[in-house]
């Protein structure tokens, strides 16, 4: 029933514009404008005037793979071949243009980028993670960040080489970094819990589908397998049906294993009417745990309102960074911003740190979406002091401090 998700969609090498760099290394304005003129060719798919004005310059001019010049030519080289799905001749070139030991940093690191996308399109997946982990060690060392993206590409690339836990590793973090829930690397995250028995991990980045997507039986179906998988018991859950027709239920765990015993039939409301009659009638035990599966049962019964009331109640019962920081971003993903700083606050003052930097950056954009512009820098100001969330708390404070400056 779970198969992995991993045929991972074509990623577009965009051809990116050449940069100047006032340095040493900076080239004149006359191979400037010449290197433009290439890339302009790319861009509007003159793939012949780009090779022609290319092969000027790489026969007539720059022949040394030392020189700044001809690190830019290679690049341009490598994006005519990559947008040409021509990944061999791409990766001579980007690895060429990488031969340049003072390529500066924004360079290095498009290079990277691109020549890890054509090593992943010929599947050769360790040379994807070798170039990649040269990327991190790179970026990191200059305070740049390891993209989601990035991370999501070589864990792909660790699941084609048989390393399960580095790859779930990877594609956990690519989700717990971006902003915006992303269905496909969820997806990925879940597949491979699933295959490393990560059972609790799974519900959850399964619930975290159903939230997203709830018209996608797929998840509600995945989600309520997990569930049923951890019943380990002999007795006959159908048998359970017949006593809760006839009122003759009374322990709290017969209430749990038939609510999860609906969930694998895919019958979310009927659990969801089991647990309620547990509740209300003291036979099922308040606790926060039995209020999570009553929320994966709202959620899977695609009623995400009272999904969160019963998150909130689990949380109320026992207090959880984890499942404040769960309401959160729910809240979050609903544009409720009243609802996500209110349990942001709460994970914080729990002391949720699962990704530094990361709860600070969404309070961020969430104070600035209430229009707390001040508070907002206040919260990227601490993000920015995480390699994690550097890059995009910088862009975020240039653009809050725009605006309070033309206000």
């Amino acid at each position: 029933m779970f198969k992995v998700l991993l045929s991972f969609i074509f990623i577009f090498l965009t051809t990116l514009p050449v940069k100047i760099y006032a340095s040493e290394d900076s080239i004149s304005q006359f191979t400037y404008g010449y290197l433009k003129r290439v890339n302009d060719f790319l861009s509007d798919g003159d793939y012949e005037n780009a090779e022609k004005e290319l092969s000027i310059l790489s026969k007539r001019y720059f022949l040394n793979e030392q020189s700044y010049e001809r690190s830019l030519i290679n690049q341009l080289w490598g994006n005519l071949y990559a947008t040409q799905a021509k990944y061999d001749q791409a990766i001579i070139a980007y690895e060429a243009s990488l031969k340049f030991r003072k390529i500066p940093l924004i360079t290095n690191l498009q290079v990277r980028t691109n020549l890890a996308q054509c090593y992943f399109q010929v599947k050769n997946f360790k040379k994807v993670i070798d170039v990649l982990l040269e990327y991190k060690k790179e970026a990191e060392k200059r305070g740049q960040e390891f993209s989601p993206k990035n991370r999501v590409l070589i864990g792909i690339s660790y699941y084609y080489e048989e390393d399960f836990q580095l790859a779930y590793d990877y594609i956990s973090s690519a989700n717990n970094m971006s902003l915006k829930y992303e269905e496909d690397w969820l997806r990925y995250e879940l597949a491979l819990a699933v295959k490393l028995n990560k059972i609790e991990e799974a519900i959850e980045t399964g619930q975290l589908l159903i939230y997203i997507n709830p018209e996608k039986k797929e998840y509600w179906t995945q989600v309520s397998g997990l569930y049923y998988t951890q019943n380990k018991d002999n007795e006959s859950l159908a048998g359970l049906e017949l006593a809760f027709d006839n009122e003759l239920l009374v322990e709290s765990k017969e209430y749990k294993d038939l609510a999860r015993y609906y969930l694998y039939k895919g019958l979310p409301q009927k659990a969801v009417k089991v647990l309620d009659y547990g509740f209300k009638n003291d036979f099922l035990e308040i606790d926060h745990k039995n209020y999570e599966l009553l929320a994966d049962s709202y959620f899977i019964a695609r009623d995400r309102e009272n999904g969160i009331k019963a998150l909130q109640k689990s949380l109320s019962l026992k207090e959880d960074s984890d499942i404040a920081f769960k309401i959160a971003r729910f809240g979050f993903e609903d544009e409720n911003w009243v609802l996500a700083l209110k349990y942001f606050n709460e994970a914080k003052k729990l002391g949720w740190n699962k990704s530094p930097g990361r709860l600070e950056l969404l309070m961020g954009i969430t104070q600035y979406e209430l229009g707390n512009l001040n508070e907002s820098i206040n919260f990227f100001n601490i993000a920015l002091d995480q390699d994690d969330t550097k890059s995009a708390a910088e862009g975020w404070i240039s653009f809050v401090e725009d605006i309070i400056k033309n206000s």
